[in-house]
């Protein structure tokens, strides 16, 4: 189920998003831009990815900073579905947490 290519990524919207094909690039750019920085920060500030959950937050961002050039009811729309996002990754996060102190002991 997950996209290979950029075509494959635009089917894999429709099928999951249907009806909202103006975020489908937005999320698509979000989410590049989001993986760009933290090579950059791990390749040039030799600062470290420690958990994927900062690549989702930073797309989260980028995703809330960007509603404001979204039109009418599609900044709502796209503020909305960031805050899904985020939501769903903090819900990751709890249930990660215990895991990891488990292997650390």
């Amino acid at each position: 189920m997950c996209p290979n290519n950029y075509w494959q990524y635009f089917v894999w919207c429709s099928k999951f998003l249907p009806g909202k094909e103006t975020f489908y690039t937005v999320g698509l750019a979000a989410t590049c831009w989001a993986i760009w920085l933290a090579r950059n920060r791990a390749t040039f500030e030799k600062k470290q990815i420690k958990t994927p959950f900062e690549i989702v937050f930073s797309l989260c961002s980028f995703l809330l900073y960007w509603t404001g050039l979204q039109k009418g009811e599609a900044a709502g729309e796209l503020r909305a579905g960031a805050e899904m996002i985020r939501n769903g990754m903090l819900q990751l996060m709890r249930l990660c947490d215990p895991a990891k102190q488990t292997i650390q002991t």
